[in-house]
């Protein structure tokens, strides 16, 4: 069960991504990387999205891993922030590093907390379900 719920979660991670970066903030995160239409069609090709779904689906094993193998002493809840923490925390380090503008790094960090709490919401249902 712990495969199923990393792979299922990291895959709806992934088209939640999708929405976020085209429907949601698409226009606003293109204007604020400064891409044209032009260079935006060469980033989104075949093969750099299967390598992106694959990213995905490792680090959505790995945060399952991470957020289960905790102590349980420490609440789910407070897992997925520490997390959050320490992932949005080091993105908006490097992201101001790089000078990105502030839009960028709101719309990037926003996704990243979105996409743990979709893992915490997946461990809370089912975690009761994983057997080592």
């Amino acid at each position: 069960m712990f495969y199923v719920i990393g792979l299922v979660t990291g895959i709806v991670s992934f088209f939640v991504g999708c929405m976020w970066y085209t429907a949601l903030f698409g226009k606003a995160w293109q204007q604020g990387m400064e891409f044209t239409d032009d260079k935006v069609k060469t980033i989104f090709k075949p093969q750099r999205i299967i390598v992106a779904v694959l990213s995905e689906l490792i680090a959505a094993l790995c945060t399952v891993g991470i957020l289960y193998n905790l102590p349980e002493q420490i609440p789910l809840l407070v897992r997925a922030v520490m997390l959050i923490v320490v992932v949005v925390g080091s993105g908006i380090k490097l992201a101001i590093f790089d000078g990105k503008k502030a839009t960028i790094i709101l719309i990037n960090e926003g996704y990243k907390i979105v996409s743990i709490l979709l893992f915490f919401f997946s461990l809370t249902l089912f975690g009761q379900y994983i057997v080592f």
